[in-house]
């Protein structure tokens, strides 16, 4: 979606993925193997929201994704909740090198150099949240038929009480699901979540996944910025 003015308010994310002269707790071992790009899997995501402007807790998006190693091929299809200047398809594909987003209704490839994404894309968390403290574990749960380690932090941000919850494929260390609630007084200001529907490991990938051929009548535009809500880690 665009800019959220009420969830860029709500707090910055610093991601620290260096632990420095302390030795790590448990739940920053966990996050940092959740981060490293390790992974080959393929999955179907569900992204859900309330936010500023929006009167109800709906299925926002539903992310097909592809990622092996740091590369990695996301398409994202808006749904009828969202006005319908937002509906729609969009497709980015990460090379290793290049970040390409594709637009078959321009008959356009964006693309931009890419050395790594500061924030990370929606399957990968930070490892601290100011002003909030790092997240505990605190018990397990399932999701999408796996059984996750539940991490979770609370505090309060001008008066709101924030709740970030987390839940970590405990075999695969991957983030199968993640949930931001800010509430006051009993009022929901912000509730986001994504919440995997299917995941299979190691799968085989077509020779195309990560590559980008771009058609003879299409444009080829190199960008100074692309942005993309799903690549840039907001909890």
């Amino acid at each position: 979606m665009a800019k959220r003015k009420l969830s860029s308010l709500f707090f910055s994310v610093f991601v620290v993925f260096i632990f420095g002269c302390t030795s790590p707790t448990p739940e920053q071992s966990l996050i940092k193997k959740v981060n490293t790009d390790d992974k080959s899997f393929k999955g179907k995501w569900l992204y859900k929201s309330q936010i500023a402007g929006q009167f109800a807790y709906a299925v926002r998006a539903r992310l097909s994704v592809e990622v092996d190693g740091e590369k990695f091929h996301l398409i994202v299809k808006w749904t009828e909740a969202n006005p319908p200047d937002r509906r729609g398809v969009e497709e980015w594909i990460y090379d290793g090198k290049l970040l390409w987003q594709i637009i078959p209704s321009q008959k356009q490839v964006n693309y931009l150099k890419v050395k790594s994404f500061k924030k990370g894309p929606f399957w990968k968390m930070p490892l601290q949240l100011k002003p909030l403290a790092p997240p505990k574990e605190i018990g397990k749960d399932t999701v999408a038929e796996r059984i996750c380690k539940v991490l979770q932090t609370k505090g309060k941000y001008e008066g709101a009480d924030v709740t970030l919850t987390y839940w970590i494929d405990e075999e695969k260390n991957i983030l199968l699901k993640k949930e931001h609630l800010l509430e006051k007084e009993g009022l929901v200001l912000i509730h986001e979540s994504y919440e995997c529907e299917e995941i299979e490991f190691t799968p085989v990938f077509s020779e195309k996944s990560f590559e980008v051929s771009v058609p003879a009548d299409w444009v080829k535009v190199k960008r100074q910025y692309l942005n993309c809500e799903f690549l840039d880690t907001k909890f």
